[in-house]
């Protein structure tokens, strides 16, 4: 025998009881009561006489546990239920209420933290999907998904996409909104770097954005005069990105975390007309990830950047091709990653100056800190350069603040130039060195009892 039983929701959420939409997304700033909703909904859902199978969704399977898992069991728990009529799988995170023989299953995109894909065949009959931090999962991996949901048991499928707002490149924020400004100014008068997301016209799509403001009543004082310092430059808790983003819910021009900032446009012909030889940095692929060379020029602190090939499934021969295509000099020094001597073999004997650089356990943060520390420039035309600015990250810890450790995506061209920059500048130290012991007129230059600035010698 069912019961009836009291389901109370905001009315922020009305829309998904009736909308035939297939695509469902709610999403915005934090505290806004997303994954309460969702798993109170799939409660909702689970109870009914209605024909029901519901997947709880996340990049990482075990991920779920301590999430979506959990917290159905808290509205569970909260509910007026008898807790005797759900069957609870705690290994398997399944769950299902006896009354009805509706479930809830868990499912991850990946089976663990690794590289390792799940199988997700096993949804045939599925009729919602809840995907928690959706924005973790590639576009690929969710059209994947989508097309092995299928069932006639009832009308309308929803697949429902819980996240916070990701970058402006994101395939989330380019599949389904517009960007517009949002016409606040900075304390210098510029336009801020975030941006308001108009959902696209899509009578299959649903989008509900909230932020804490849309929870205010279940968010206890402390935490609302927090989140609103966040917001105040005179407070000690200011934090520009955390703010527009974390709680305004807005879109950022790049990836929390980002690694690079600062840089600056420049044209074409200018970086053309810059009287400086050129050097080059190469970071091999081929399938998944692009083979990326990136021209450089560099003057004193100051480096200029024109991204010149960024292409997957290219032979060492089709490399060479393009590059002298795209007018890459024999006589330029090529620094490429060290971890392929056979391509920068092959690549040599046709006819290129292509260099192993230097490669060692904190190579990658020592070349980051050297970038950062200079004035960087970049070519208008360098597309994927910029997009790689944008979204080349520190990964964040439990905090979710920023570690010291590089997230290896998106980072391509920007590890080509790692290798072209640390290379160019590591010659030019021997050159100086070299000229300072051969020449004792400039050895008071690096006398020991003098400072000497690395960044000088370019």
């Amino acid at each position: 025998m069912v019961v009836e039983h009291k389901h109370h929701f905001s009315r922020l959420y009305k829309s998904v009881f009736t909308t035939k939409a297939r695509y469902i997304h709610i999403w915005g700033g934090r505290a806004a009561g997303r994954s309460h909703f969702g798993t109170r909904y799939f409660l909702f859902l689970i109870t009914q006489k209605t024909y029901f199978r519901g997947v709880f969704l996340r990049h990482v399977f075990s991920d779920i546990r301590d999430s979506l898992f959990a917290d159905f069991k808290d509205r569970l728990e909260e509910s007026d239920f008898d807790e005797s009529d759900f069957e609870i799988n705690e290994s398997k995170m399944t769950i299902l209420y006896k009354p009805t023989g509706n479930t809830i299953i868990s499912k991850g995109f990946k089976k663990s933290a690794g590289n390792r894909s799940a199988k997700l065949k096993s949804l045939a009959g599925i009729t919602h999907v809840l995907i928690e931090e959706a924005d973790e999962n590639t576009e690929a991996d969710v059209n994947k998904l989508d097309d092995s949901i299928r069932t006639d048991k009832i009308e309308n499928i929803q697949v429902i996409f819980l996240y916070n707002p990701p970058s402006k490149n994101h395939w989330l924020i380019k599949r389904y909104y517009n960007l517009v400004d949002t016409g606040i100014l900075d304390e210098k008068g510029k336009p801020i770097p975030y941006y308001r997301a108009v959902p696209k016209t899509n009578p299959d799509v649903l989008i509900i954005h909230s932020t804490y403001l849309d929870n205010i009543k279940n968010l206890n004082e402390k935490t609302i005069k927090k989140y609103q310092a966040y917001g105040d430059r005179n407070s000690q808790f200011y934090d520009e990105e955390m703010y527009y983003v974390d709680v305004c819910g807005l879109v950022p021009e790049g990836a929390r975390g980002r690694i690079y900032r600062g840089w600056k446009h420049i044209t074409l012909d200018f970086f053309r007309s810059l009287p400086y030889p050129s050097y080059y940095g190469l970071d091999f692929g081929y399938s998944d990830d692009p083979v990326a060379l990136v021209e450089i020029k560099s003057h004193n602190n100051r480096n200029f950047w024109h991204e010149t090939i960024y292409e997957p499934g290219l032979t060492n021969p089709a490399l060479a091709d393009l590059m002298r295509i795209r007018g890459v000099s024999k006589k330029a020094t090529i620094w490429a990653d060290p971890a392929e001597p056979k391509s920068i073999q092959e690549l040599r004997d046709l006819g290129f100056n292509v260099v192993a650089a230097e490669k060692g356990p904190d190579s990658v943060l020592f070349g980051i800190k050297q970038i950062s520390a200079m004035e960087n420039y970049a070519t208008e035309e360098s597309k994927n350069l910029w997009m790689e600015n944008e979204e080349y990250k520190w990964k964040l810890g439990q905090d979710g603040e920023p570690t010291n450790e590089p997230v290896d995506k998106k980072n391509h061209l920007k590890d080509g130039g790692r290798y072209g920059i640390t290379g160019h500048r590591q010659l030019k130290r021997k050159k100086k060195i070299k000229v300072a012991k051969t020449d004792s007129s400039s050895s008071q230059n690096y006398s020991s009892d003098k400072k000497v600035n690395p960044l000088d010698w370019l």
